[in-house]
């Protein structure tokens, strides 16, 4: 009998990868929640068998009906959709209501085997205060609610991913055009040897993770997953991007003064972010008593490079 596997967000990068990771394979069932099942997204993946159904995050109820029956539940918040409206600690206690929520169904649901959060460092207490990153933040507080409900601990894997490509389309973190110098620069508050570890590609490299993660759930319940596909200085990051495009490109060191300035809440959800892991360098990923298992240790292959990812990615 086939395992239901339900996904949160099924529509965006990482439920979309989730779903690409199980589809076709008779061993899962998927169901999608998304807040729109009539969009063309919400289409293209009942055309590929998912089952979709309407589900509000800020709405309890809706997620303990969608999640009835599942074997395992994938739950996963966005929040940077709900900056333009919002100042940074609103969107920090949205995130965190809506993370309760999927942690509160996912509890409550009957014959659950397996819960997958995907979530972030403790930024705050790694860095001793120095940096609170909402978004950070308000994944570690639902983490906590979840390690407070015992029942639902022991079956749930903790799930760090790294940084998306994407994320150099972003204000703060973006790669800026020159004209009159043929070249692109990179405004960054944080320093070029700043490590940075790429998942890349989310929808390609997080795919290899999935089936692992469900079915070595011996090694993973209770446990932080954490997906990446490989590190490289920020420098190094951005003359790969260079490369891939065929251009000159150069990490310009500006102020977090004026990368605030510029870019105001956006600011502290990126670029704050990027400073973070500069200062903290691979602390930056580390969980103090808490086991972090990698591609090696769950034997994840099939990656692409951040190279293959850029290839086809524009700003």
């Amino acid at each position: 009998m086939s395992k239901l596997i339900t996904v949160v967000g099924a529509t965006g990068n990482q439920g979309r990868a989730v779903i690409a990771a199980l589809v076709g394979d008779t061993n899962y069932t998927l169901r999608g929640l998304t807040r729109n099942p009539a969009s063309s997204a919400s289409q293209e993946l009942r055309r590929q068998g998912v089952e979709v159904v309407e589900a509000d995050l800020a709405n309890l109820a809706s997620l303990k009906a969608a999640f009835a029956g599942s074997y395992a539940v994938y739950g996963v918040t966005a929040p940077i959709e709900l900056l333009a409206d919002n100042e940074m600690a609103t969107v920090e206690k949205i995130e965190e209501a809506w993370g309760r929520n999927i942690a509160q169904a996912a509890a409550e649901t009957g014959g659950l085997q397996h819960f997958i959060w995907s979530t972030l460092p403790r930024a705050f207490e790694i860095s001793g205060g120095r940096y609170h990153l909402s978004h950070f933040a308000s994944k570690n507080k639902v983490e906590d609610y979840i390690r407070g409900i015992a029942g639902l601990a022991a079956k749930t894997t903790f799930l760090f991913i790294a940084q998306y490509h994407i994320n150099y389309s972003f204000g703060p973190l973006s790669i800026y055009p020159i004209p009159s110098a043929n070249a692109y620069v990179h405004l960054a508050s944080h320093p070029p040897e700043t490590p940075i570890a790429w998942i890349g590609d989310v929808t390609r490299n997080l795919q290899p993770f999935i089936k692992p993660i469900l079915e070595q759930s011996h090694k993973t319940k209770g446990n932080i997953v954490f997906a990446y596909s490989e590190v490289q200085t920020s420098e190094d990051s951005l003359q790969i991007w260079a490369k891939s495009k065929g251009v000159r490109a150069f990490h310009v060191p500006v102020s977090a003064e004026l990368v605030s300035t510029l870019w105001g809440k956006y600011a502290d959800f990126l670029a704050g972010m990027w400073r973070y892991w500069g200062e903290f360098g691979e602390k930056s990923w580390s969980a103090p008593g808490r086991t972090i298992l990698t591609k090696d240790d769950l034997g994840v292959t099939g990656l692409i490079s951040l190279a293959e990812s850029f290839k086809n990615f524009e700003i």
